[in-house]
């Protein structure tokens, strides 16, 4: 650490945040009012891709570059660009069917491989941990028996008698539908969640937990295996109870207890209200689902939301479920595959434009955060739509005004007041301090000052009648050993415990990047790629030249990175975008 920071911040003082009402003047008395300056940032209606919010990428990386270093497949370029991939992985893709332990091979190729390119472009990684494939899926897996039913073989063996001495691994519909009311079943998840936990609780390229691992594809449902004769597939109209099911719960929460985590909810049972209040936010399925006899954004969700807070029929009735969504995310997955078929007027599911626009409505109003659209196409005439959404889905952090004193000898302080708005729908659920810096003219970084402010609690508006809070930040810091000359005065929100900035402003300012060096975006706000070729290395580990636009692949395949000179300029582009706003010139004397 330089002498300059370690002064400055050791010299620092810091007004905690509080809401003031926007009539507030209140000016630090020691700043001359003959040099304090007052600066209005020019808003900025751009989509911003920021951690944690937005449409989320399903099973890749990267859908809509031209040229995709990853090379998972035929670009959707009309997909937005995103902050968030989400991943799902079944038990038997995690061990071998012999072994009950965790096969590093198989981790490797699969999860770390995911944490690993996610994190070499800036994004964060979602991922739910499944025991039931969905009845008939495909395998695409070579690492796994073409008769899984998603648990290893060697668990089936345990379970029921039969996976080995040329015995299928394929469960029977009686044996799926109770399998996770079986004691030892639970013994063993218990066992697996806990090993992948001790693996990846503290990664920082995790954003979440989807708290998979009971039914059907882990969302907490018998779909395709429950009896004909059911009512339905809940898991309480085949005889679970909310003591099933509790431990499932517990387990990941003692698993993973540094990582935020989610709860699947549906129409039935006290379990999601059990998950919230402990902390855990929730997602649900079938966003779009507008179906005439019974459809989930007319019948199913609003059955959710009112069982969760009903004292009459649920065991474990969350009083606070509808405020829950300031501490914890709230998350919400398509159905369909993409927004493409919900324009498309022949399918029997189509969505008129009106309904489109609701269904995006009454995701903000649930204040969500992601929106897993399933990395498919989206129509020319959902784009107005789509912009309107992102634009205020999860959080958007704007800059207000900031009152400086712009002339500053050496060993005085330089004051600073700043006023913020969030205009989303929810808070950041991580914290990324507001950070300033002092910036030369040739783009050297002289000093850095990390506020105490805490924009986690930077909440938005209760809903859109309401006008958002404006939180008030005053600090002061000292300027010592810094050469007299004017520098340039930026902002940014950094990850913490550094200075590299992570979130874009919804400001229009000069940006520059975490070296001090100006960014100009292209027409989509990305930087160019200049070579439409790359090198990929494939899961048996040989090496190729491929070009994007002659071959696909499935985007269920494994891929391992070989950084060639293409993946390492788009890795270097995606880790230097603009992020630090330029806001006025202060003169040190």
């Amino acid at each position: 650490m330089s002498s300059t920071l370690l002064s400055l911040l050791l010299a620092s003082s810091i007004v905690h945040p509080t809401i003031y009402p926007s009539s507030n003047s209140d000016v630090n008395n020691s700043v001359n009012d003959n040099n304090v300056i007052n600066i209005y940032p020019k808003s900025s209606d751009a989509i911003l891709t920021n951690p944690g919010i937005g449409f989320t990428e399903l099973q890749r990386i990267v859908s809509n570059q031209p040229t995709n270093p990853f090379y998972e497949g035929a670009p959707v370029l009309s997909y937005p660009d995103t902050s968030t991939v989400y991943y799902r992985f079944y038990w038997d893709r995690l061990t071998t069917a012999t072994n009950s332990q965790l096969n590093e091979k198989m981790l490797e190729d699969k999860i770390d491989n995911v944490l690993q390119i996610a994190a070499s472009v800036n994004k964060k990684v979602v991922i739910r941990f499944m025991a039931l494939r969905g009845k008939g899926d495909t395998i695409y897996d070579a690492d796994v028996n073409k008769d899984s039913s998603g648990i290893p073989c060697w668990l089936v063996q345990e379970l029921y008698g039969h996976g080995f001495n040329g015995t299928s691994c394929h469960l029977s519909d009686k044996e799926a539908v109770n399998m996770f009311k079986n004691p030892w079943f639970l013994y063993r998840a218990q066992e697996f969640l806990s090993a992948l936990g001790k693996r990846y609780d503290h990664n920082k390229t995790l954003l979440r937990i989807d708290v998979g691992m009971v039914g059907t594809w882990g969302e907490w449902n018998l779909y395709g295996y429950a009896s004909k004769n059911s009512a339905s597939v809940g898991l309480d109209d085949n005889g679970y109870k909310i003591q099933n099911l509790k431990p499932y719960i517990d387990a990941v929460i003692k698993a993973f207890p540094y990582t935020p985590k989610v709860m699947s909810g549906t129409n039935k049972g006290d379990y999601l209200s059990y998950a919230t209040q402990k902390g855990l936010g929730w997602r649900v399925d079938c966003l779009g689902d507008w179906n005439k006899a019974w459809n989930h954004m007319e019948d199913g969700y609003p059955t959710m939301i009112a069982h969760t807070t009903d004292a009459s029929t649920n065991k474990y009735p969350d009083m606070l479920f509808n405020q829950r969504w300031k501490k914890a995310a709230v998350d919400f997955e398509i159905c369909q595959g993409s927004l493409q078929d919900w324009y498309n007027i022949n399918n029997p599911q189509h969505l008129t434009y009106n309904q489109v626009q609701k269904t995006f409505d009454f995701a903000l109003n649930q204040h969500a955060s992601l929106i897993n659209a399933k990395s498919g196409a989206i129509p020319e005439e959902y784009q107005p739509l789509v912009k309107q959404f992102l634009n205020k889905l999860g959080y958007r952090y704007q800059l207000d005004h900031v009152e400086i004193n712009n002339v500053v000898q050496n060993n005085h302080y330089l004051s600073i007041k700043s006023t913020w708005e969030n205009l989303g729908v929810a808070p950041s659920y991580t914290n990324y301090p507001v950070t300033w810096r002092l910036r030369s003219a040739n783009g050297n970084v002289v000093a850095y000052y990390t506020s105490k402010a805490n924009i986690v609690n930077w909440l938005p508006a209760d809903n859109d009648d309401n006008k958002s809070p404006t939180y008030i930040v005053n600090e002061k810091f000292k300027i010592t050993n810094i050469p007299q000359g004017k520098y340039f005065l930026d902002v940014g929100l950094v990850e913490k415990n550094s200075h590299k900035a992570k979130i874009s402003l919804a400001i229009d300012t000069k940006l520059t990047d975490d070296n001090g060096k100006y960014y100009v975006p292209d027409n989509r706000g990305q930087y160019q790629s200049e070579n439409n070729k790359y090198n990929m290395a494939s899961s048996s580990g040989k090496y190729a030249t491929k070009d994007i636009k002659n071959k696909q692949l499935n985007h269920h395949s494994i891929y391992k990175l070989f950084v060639d000179n293409h993946s390492k300029q788009y890795i270097e582009q995606q880790n230097n975008i603009g992020r630090w706003n330029e806001i006025t010139m202060i003169n040190v004397i």
